[in-house]
């Protein structure tokens, strides 16, 4: 008897199951698209749904931006789920030059100073890669630095236009990119000591020119200047993390530390201690660090603020300018 009880239980749950699984079958178009054509089933996607939820025990919630239809997605006649393509990966940036066009009116706008060095800089270089001998004559005389030029033939212009000269693409993009980026950071500092960046320019490339003079070298390049700027930064800051590339290892140190090896290796070079490459100008570099220093102790003395004040009261006295 109770393997008949037993047997009569199964047999009945068996029946059942194919039951409510024939039902499903009806609403399901899975299955009514590839086993069972001639079925027809006048149920929507909601109720597929929600009968493949009901055998599972579970429930189903509309998603908001499908217009109504399930979270699962939009069922079509083929069987699938098919979701909206997103559009938004089909958006392209904006065309190179006017990127180019609209970060140099930036430029301009925050700073003329070095707005004008980087397009005298470029507009440098082209002239020296134009292959004309009359150019690289008046280049040569005049936009670079050489006892010849300055001590000799009293060129003193070229303490300043020499800076803007400079050997290769790689040597321009380096000091471009340095002098943007250091001029960004000490021009506010500047501002509030009442000194305008150009004067900072200016001066530190005429210091740093007489330096490597005075110590038996030549160059060109805005070198000078952008060490100024770096060393005036990183006093201002000592604790400022650089990332540097060195030999294709990657490196993070304090602006103080960075500035102090750069002193160290323009001395070892000037001594004539093989560091680098050969054509790097180590006595330039050494006047701009040496200028960006003194530069930051007068200006935390109070010494620059003073000068700027004096010399502005002068220029309003002889101009009637009050």
């Amino acid at each position: 008897m109770k393997h008949q009880w037993l047997i009569s239980v199964c047999s009945t749950t068996l029946l059942l199951l194919c039951i409510s699984v024939s039902d499903a079958i009806s609403y399901h178009p899975f299955i009514t698209q590839t086993a069972i054509k001639n079925i027809r089933y006048k149920s929507n996607i909601s109720s597929c749904l929600g009968c493949i939820n009901t055998l599972r025990g579970g429930y189903y919630e509309n998603n908001p931006n499908y217009d109504g239809a399930p979270t699962l997605g939009n069922v079509s006649n083929d069987g699938f789920y098919h979701t909206p393509f997103p559009n938004n990966y089909n958006r392209r940036p904006a065309p190179l030059t006017q990127v180019i066009n609209d970060y140099l009116i930036s430029l301009r706008n925050y700073s003329p100073t070095l707005f004008n060095g980087v397009a005298t800089s470029i507009a440098v270089f082209i002239m020296w890669q134009l292959p004309s001998p009359t150019i690289t004559k008046i280049l040569r005389n005049h936009f670079t630095s050489s006892h010849y030029n300055i001590i000799r033939k009293k060129r003193y212009h070229a303490l300043i236009t020499s800076a803007f000269s400079h050997s290769s693409l790689s040597h321009l993009a380096v000091n471009m990119y340095a002098y943007i980026m250091f001029g960004r950071a000490i021009k506010p500092v500047l501002d509030r000591q009442g000194v305008a960046l150009w004067v900072f320019v200016l001066s530190s490339a005429i210091c740093s020119d007489i330096t490597s003079l005075a110590l038996g070298s030549s160059g060109l390049g805005l070198s000078g200047v952008t060490c100024a700027m770096l060393a005036f930064d990183s006093l201002l800051n000592p604790t400022k993390q650089f990332r540097a590339v060195v030999s294709f290892i990657p490196i993070t140190l304090p602006a103080y530390y960075l500035f102090v090896g750069l002193i160290g290796l323009s001395v070892a070079g000037v001594l004539g201690v093989s560091v680098g490459r050969a054509n790097i100008g180590h006595a330039a570099h050494l006047g701009g660090l040496m200028y960006g220093a003194i530069f930051y102790n007068a200006c935390k003395k109070g010494w620059v603020r003073l000068w700027s004040l004096r010399v502005r009261k002068v220029f309003t006295t002889l101009t009637g300018k009050g």
